[in-house]
């Protein structure tokens, strides 16, 4: 009986530590990411286009979110997404980032640094995301 409750205290034990350290991805270029499984996938917004290039993302499972970046070369392509989608406010984006702001990790956007006048910031599915028009870099969170 005991040695059934030490196995289910470390079978617990490891579930936890392994759901708080995330999940990494990383991609150096759209040919990397696309061979990947939907599963993998899922964790990035579907705007993504083949001239994407350092694609990174974090995800957890608990709490529910995932912080992303990834450059892009093609304003055009980009720029009709964000002009079909409505547009929200930064102060939402920045709201997501506080809720979730002990898992962001420190190569995600600096928000506090930010020049406001160059970004834009879409909802599209489940994900918030900002292109920032002078760096052509999108930033993504995904937030319940």
């Amino acid at each position: 009986m005991n040695k059934i409750k030490i196995l289910l205290l470390f079978v617990l034990a490891t579930l936890t530590f392994s759901c708080q350290k995330g999940y990494k991805q990383e991609y150096k270029i759209f040919d990397e990411f696309n061979k990947k499984n939907e599963r993998n996938k899922g964790w990035f917004p579907s705007i993504i286009y083949n001239d994407a290039t350092e694609l990174r993302n974090v995800s957890y499972l608990d709490p529910l979110c995932a912080f992303g970046k990834f450059n892009y070369k093609k304003s055009e392509f980009y720029d009709s997404i964000f002009s079909a989608n409505d547009k929200i406010s930064f102060e939402l984006f920045n709201n997501k980032v506080e809720q979730n702001v002990k898992l962001k990790p420190n190569w995600f956007l600096d928000l506090e640094q930010l020049d406001k006048s160059n970004v834009e910031v879409i909802k599209k599915e489940e994900f918030y995301i900002l292109k920032n028009n002078k760096e052509k870099t999108i930033y993504f969170i995904l937030s319940n």
